[in-house]
C-alpha cells in the first residue's frame, strides 16, 4: 500500500494529464481548477459535508483496495439526519461497486457523507451494524487526479475505471463541473487491533445539466400592429429562478434583445414566481407589410452560446388593418345625375391583398383603380369595394341615383310671352308637365297661387292694368323645375290733336302774317310712342310729319316750311296716327282750320 501512494505521489503530474485525456476523449470536460464559471463544491472534511452552490446530482462510487480480504468499507449520503435514499433506508454503495443512480440535490444544499469498516457479513442490510472500525471520517483527499491515471481499469496499476461512471452522465446530458472528489481511509499504524486495512477510498462526482426549456409563442402569419411582436419564455431546468437574456433575429438581422424576466401569471408553475417571460414589440423594428422570419433565441449564461426556443422561426407579417376609400365623380356618398347619365368610379385603398366588388358591379378589383360608365338610364345604382387583408377588410361605398328632371312648359294665349293686352284684360294660361310630382302656381297679382294639377289651364278675366308675371313649379323626388309668362295689361291708347288758329285771314307779305301751329298729345298704351302726323291741304295734297312722346307741335318752324299751313286757301285738316312700343296704335280726330285772303290786300 505504501509502494502504492509513493508511486501515485510521484506519477501526479503525470497522472492529471491522463485524466485530461480521458475526459477529452469522452467529450467530457474536467480540471482540477476549471469550474465554468461555478465554484467547484466545497466540502468539510471533518466530517466530509459537501454544500452545492447550484442545482445538480450527485453519484457516489466505493473503491477498496483492502490487502485484507474479508473487509469492506460502506460509504453513504446523509441528507437532513437520514441516509438519502428511498423511505430513508440505506443507499450503501460497497466494494468497488459503480454507478449509483445520480441524486438531484438542489442549489445551496449540504449533504454529508459517511462510512464504515465492516468485516465479511457483518455489512450486510445494517449497513454498518457490526462495524470492524466504527464510523470513520473519511480523509486525504489530495491524490484523488492521480489515482485515476488510465480511462481502463487496471488493477495491477492501481488504477480504476470509471468510464461507466463518465458515460452515464454523458449519455443523460449532464454536464460534470469541477473535479471529482475523492477522500480515503486506511490504518497505517494497525490502531485498529492489529489488522493493516489498506486503502479503502470512496470518489464523489457532481454533475449538473444546462438544459434549457424555452417558447417562442408569437403569433405567425399577417397580424395587427397590436399583435406584433415576439414573446414567449425561457428557463434553465435545474435554475428555474435563473435569468436568462434572449435576442430577437429578424431575416438573420438582430434587432433586439433583452432579458426573460417578465412576470405571467400562466408561468407560476413553469419558472420561479413566473418570471422568466419576454415580450419584444416589432412595430417600427421591421417593416410593414413585409414578410420576416422571426427569430428567438436565449444565451446560455455559462458559455454565452445562443440557442434556439422551440416554435422559433415564425412567419410574421405585420399589417395595419385594410381601408379603402370609393368615390364617384370624385365624390363620397351618394349622387344624383340626370339620364343618360356619365360617371366615375374610382378607388384607392392600404394594407390591401385583395379588393372585390358587390352590389351593381362584381369581381375582382385592383387596389387602385377606376371604372367608367356612360348611358346610363333611370335608377339607383349602389356600389360598393371590399378591400382585405388576413387580419380583417374595409368596404366603402357610393351611390348613384339616375333620374329624369320634371319639365314643365307654361303659355300665355298659347305663346310663351311676355305679351301686352288692352285693360280690361282677359286671357289663358296653360302649362304642360313631364316626370313631376307636383306642380304650385304662384304670380305676382296675387291672382294665381296655390297647388295646381301637373296639367291643366286657368282663364284669367278682368284683369287690371300693370305687370303680371305668372309661374308654375314642379317637382319630383329630385328635382325642381319652373316657367313664367308676363303679361302686360295696358290701358286703352287715346290721343288729341289741335291748332292754334281756326281762321286765317291772310293779308300782304309784309304785314307779318300769323303762323298757324298743331299741339298733340298722347295717352295709354306704353310709352315710347311713335307718332305721325298727317295735315291735307284744300286742293287734298297729304303732308306727313313724325313726332315722338306724350305731347308734340308742328310749328312753320319745326315743320322746315314758313308758310307752313297758309299756301292755299282754303279748308286745311289734320290729324295724327299714334302707335305705342307694344304695338297698339290709335288716329286721333281730325282737326281744321280755314285759310281765307284779304279781300283788300290779295294774297299773300
Amino acid at each position: 500500500m505504501k509502494r502504492l501512494l509513493s508511486n501515485l505521489t510521484t506519477r501526479k503530474k503525470t497522472m492529471l494529464e491522463l485524466i485530461l485525456a480521458v475526459v477529452i476523449g469522452l467529450v467530457i470536460t474536467i480540471s482540477a481548477l476549471a469550474n465554468y464559471g461555478h465554484p467547484i463544491v466545497a466540502f468539510n472534511p471533518n466530517p466530509v459535508s459537501i454544500t452545492f452552490p447550484r442545482a445538480g446530482k450527485i453519484v457516489l462510487w466505493n473503491i477498496i483496495t483492502s490487502g485484507s480480504p474479508g473487509y469492506f468499507s460502506r460509504y453513504y449520503f446523509i441528507r437532513n439526519g437520514c441516509r438519502v435514499g428511498q423511505n430513508c433506508t440505506y443507499m450503501d454503495v460497497i466494494n468497488n461497486q459503480t454507478v449509483l443512480t445520480p441524486i438531484t440535490v438542489t442549489a445551496g444544499e449540504t449533504i454529508q457523507v459517511k462510512g464504515c469498516d465492516c468485516y465479511g457479513g457483518n455489512c450486510g442490510s445494517g449497513g454498518c451494524a457490526n462495524p470492524h472500525v466504527g464510523w470513520k471520517t473519511p480523509h486525504h483527499n489530495y491524490f484523488c487526479p492521480n489515482y485515476f491515471y488510465s480511462q481502463n481499469y487496471n488493477p495491477s496499476a492501481g488504477g480504476r475505471d470509471f468510464t461507466s461512471l463518465m458515460t452515464a452522465f454523458l449519455a443523460s446530458g449532464d454536464t460534470i463541473i469541477g473535479t471529482p472528489q475523492c477522500w480515503g481511509d486506511w490504518d497505517e499504524d494497525n490502531s485498529n487491533g492489529g489488522y493493516d486495512h489498506d486503502f479503502e477510498d470512496f470518489v464523489l462526482i457532481w454533475a449538473y445539466r444546462d438544459t434549457f426549456t424555452g417558447y417562442h409563442d408569437g403569433s405567425s402569419g399577417t397580424v395587427p400592429q397590436a399583435q406584433c411582436r415576439a414573446y414567449g419564455w425561457v428557463k434553465q431546468d435545474s435554475a428555474p429562478g435563473l435569468d436568462i437574456n434572449y435576442r430577437i433575429l429578424v431575416d438573420g438581422k438582430p434587432v433586439a434583445n433583452g432579458v426573460a424576466n417578465q412576470y405571467r401569471a400562466d408561468l407560476t408553475g413553469t419558472c420561479t414566481g413566473g418570471t422568466c417571460g419576454f415580450t419584444q414589440d416589432l412595430w417600427g423594428l421591421i417593416s410593414p407589410n413585409v414578410q420576416h422570419t422571426v427569430r428567438v433565441q436565449a444565451q446560455n449564461p455559462y458559455n454565452a452560446s445562443w440557442f434556439d426556443l422551440t416554435g422559433t422561426n415564425k412567419t410574421i407579417r405585420c399589417s395595419l388593418p385594410a381601408s379603402v376609400d370609393l368615390k364617384v365623380n370624385n365624390q363620397d356618398g351618394t349622387i344624383r345625375l340626370t339620364s343618360p347619365a356619365q360617371y366615375i368610379l374610382s378607388w384607392t385603398s392600404t394594407n390591401a391583398d385583395t379588393c372585390s366588388a358587390s352590389g351593381s358591379w362584381s369581381g375582382s378589383k385592383s387596389q387602385t383603380g377606376s371604372s367608367n360608365y356612360s348611358g346610363i338610364t333611370i335608377g339607383t345604382f349602389t356600389y360598393t369595394l371590399t378591400c382585405s387583408n388576413p387580419i380583417g377588410s374595409a368596404s366603402d361605398s357610393v351611390t348613384v341615383i339616375v333620374y329624369n328632371p320634371p319639365i314643365v312648359d307654361l303659355k300665355v294665349n298659347n305663346q310663351d310671352g311676355p305679351i301686352t293686352i288692352v285693360s280690361p284684360a282677359s286671357f289663358t294660361l296653360s302649362w304642360v308637365s313631364q316626370d313631376a310630382t307636383s306642380c304650385t302656381a304662384l304670380s305676382t297679382d296675387g291672382i294665381w297661387t296655390g297647388n295646381v294639377i301637373v296639367t291643366g289651364s286657368r282663364s284669367l278675366n278682368g284683369v287690371v292694368t300693370g305687370t303680371h308675371t305668372y309661374t308654375i313649379t314642379c317637382s319630383n323626388q329630385y328635382e325642381t323645375v319652373s316657367d313664367s309668362v308676363t303679361v302686360v295689361v295696358v290701358a286703352p291708347m287715346s290721343g288729341t290733336i289741335s291748332v292754334t288758329y281756326a281762321r286765317l285771314l291772310l293779308f300782304a307779305p309784309n304785314l307779318g302774317q300769323p303762323a298757324q301751329t298743331l299741339i298733340g298729345s298722347v295717352s295709354g298704351g306704353i310709352s315710347p310712342y311713335s307718332i305721325l302726323v298727317w295735315v291735307r291741304t284744300p286742293s287734298g295734297a297729304l303732308i306727313s310729319m313724325t313726332r315722338s312722346g306724350s305731347t308734340w307741335s308742328v310749328t312753320p318752324e319745326n315743320s322746315g316750311d314758313l308758310n307752313f299751313g297758309t299756301t292755299e286757301e282754303g279748308i286745311w285738316t289734320a290729324w295724327a296716327d299714334l302707335q305705342d312700343s307694344s304695338g297698339q296704335t290709335y288716329r286721333t280726330a281730325s282737326a281744321v282750320w280755314e285759310v281765307a285772303w284779304h279781300p283788300v290786300h290779295g294774297r299773300p
